[in-house]
């Protein structure tokens, strides 16, 4: 039986910042491709501390503002200062220079943040690249990228660059288009065998990475926040974040927020009124599905604290009549198919419970759904190579916390909305999409996954 199509992604028709956010992630003409002269007119590509010897590069890259206190910008939420120190630490202890790299994989369906920074803003990617990159005195660091227009427009900006030598390498790496080729370990594992799957932990990359040296794994938000943080009158890194809006009828926007924001302040922005009636899918496939609270804080902490995850920082807003439990067995479907495919308690975990979630738009008798859901959620969080049982966790935990009725009532009586849902792709609807781009540089092809990608002026 051949499975139907999926259907088209919705596009994004806009990327702007907030009101009160200058210069920022997005600068000021979203849609323009920002080449060097460009983005050094704007302070870019400034003095990084070269004269200085390592120890020193890295206490100066400490002092840049809000560098304490930034995120990781890839869904974790890790400290990124602590991340780089325990880089550096480990590469001390070996005795041998660390490796540096950009994640811009994205597997994430409902974001389009990473692929719009490579392909729009590569000079502030590698600006932030670099700066890491020779703190730690790493003489090579990659890009790791999926997206074909992306990877075109990273390679000409490193030809645009043309590095001297005894600066760090730069290397643009074609990644699998996979959900799990953004893991980090399956980031380590792609650039030293060539297969994006994830790895047990320990060793974590810090400690054992690409070719068995230390490295530093970090999103390209991560490292446009640095950039922006050691640009002359920049932001701190980190006051503000990249979101992907959509759902609710509308065309998708990527905006630039203040960490902190009402979530209420964004839905009359993006909506015209503050609807505590929606539902939210918060950090693209990961963070849970909350009402729409309009005092929820839009920080990492502030979806935490209300039982779900930022993630990547995508919102999908779900208005009547979609239904939380057939978004949720969506999603978890998705997870069924796009799984690593290597641990035997992810692959049947993620089909028993998509199986189970979309059976209750009409229960089977005799099932105990009321004991089966909470168990999952009990059981899942920290299993497996990769997060997907974990995101799954967070899934089950925040239907269960933020809609008991709505689930009793699908056990009580099922759910004409799940009863509609189609058996296979669930997840069509929830996918979003960057415009289709025109070649970001002449005569750069794209690379097929596992490559390097050449840059526009040849090798260097």
């Amino acid at each position: 039986m051949v499975a139907p199509p999926l259907p088209a992604p919705t596009t994004l028709i806009g990327a702007r910042p907030w009101p009160g956010v200058v210069d920022g992630l997005l600068g000021s003409d979203p849609f323009a491709r920002e080449d060097r002269e460009a983005y050094e007119a704007r302070g870019g590509h400034r003095d990084r501390g070269l004269a200085m010897d390592g120890s020193d590069r890295l206490s100066r890259l400490a002092t840049r503002p809000g560098l304490a206190a930034l995120l990781g910008r890839g869904g974790a939420a890790f400290p990124a200062l602590t991340k780089i120190r325990a880089v550096a630490s480990g590469a001390a202890t070996a005795r041998v220079p660390p490796v540096v790299v950009a994640n811009g994989a994205e597997g994430e369906p409902l974001s389009v943040k990473d692929r719009y920074l490579l392909r729009y803003r590569p000079h502030l990617v590698l600006d932030g690249l670099l700066t890491v990159a020779e703190a730690l005195e790493a003489p090579v660091a990659h890009v790791y990228v999926a997206d074909h227009a992306a990877q075109r427009s990273v390679a000409a900006a490193i030809a645009e660059l043309d590095l001297p030598a005894g600066r760090p390498q730069l290397r643009v790496f074609a990644a699998q288009d996979t959900y799990v080729a953004g893991e980090e370990t399956a980031v380590v594992r792609a650039l030293t065998t060539g297969i994006a799957r994830p790895t047990d932990k320990p060793p974590r990359p810090f400690q054992v990475g690409v070719g068995g040296a230390p490295t530093l794994v970090l999103n390209v938000e991560t490292l446009a926040c640095i950039a922006r943080a050691g640009a002359p009158g920049g932001q701190d890194a980190g006051r503000t974040f990249l979101a992907t809006v959509s759902g609710a009828a509308r065309s998708p926007v990527l905006y630039e927020l203040p960490i902190g924001l009402p979530l209420g302040a964004l839905l009359s922005e993006h909506l015209g009124r503050a609807d505590s009636g929606l539902d939210v899918l918060f950090g693209g496939f990961f963070g849970g599905i909350l009402p729409a609270w309009p005092d929820l804080e839009l920080s990492h902490q502030g979806v935490l604290r209300r039982g779900g995850s930022l993630g990547c920082g995508s919102l999908r807003l779900l208005a009547p009549p979609a239904c939380p439990v057939r978004t949720t067995a969506d999603v978890v479907a998705y997870y069924a198919r796009h799984n690593a495919g290597q641990c035997g308690m992810c692959m049947a975990s993620t089909s028993a419970i998509a199986a189970t979630l979309a059976e209750l738009g009409n229960p089977r008798p005799g099932v105990n759904y009321a004991a089966l859901l909470p168990r999952w959620a009990a059981q899942l969080r920290g299993r497996g190579a990769c997060a997907v049982p974990d995101a799954v966790a967070v899934l089950l935990r925040a239907l269960l916390r933020s809609h008991p009725e709505v689930v009793t009532r699908h056990l009580a009586s099922g759910c004409e909305e799940c009863r509609r849902a189609p058996g296979t792709p669930r997840w069509g609807h929830l996918l979003v999409s960057l415009p289709a781009a025109e070649a970001a540089a002449d005569g750069v092809p794209a690379a097929r996954a596992g490559e390097l990608v050449p840059s526009a002026g040849g090798a260097r």
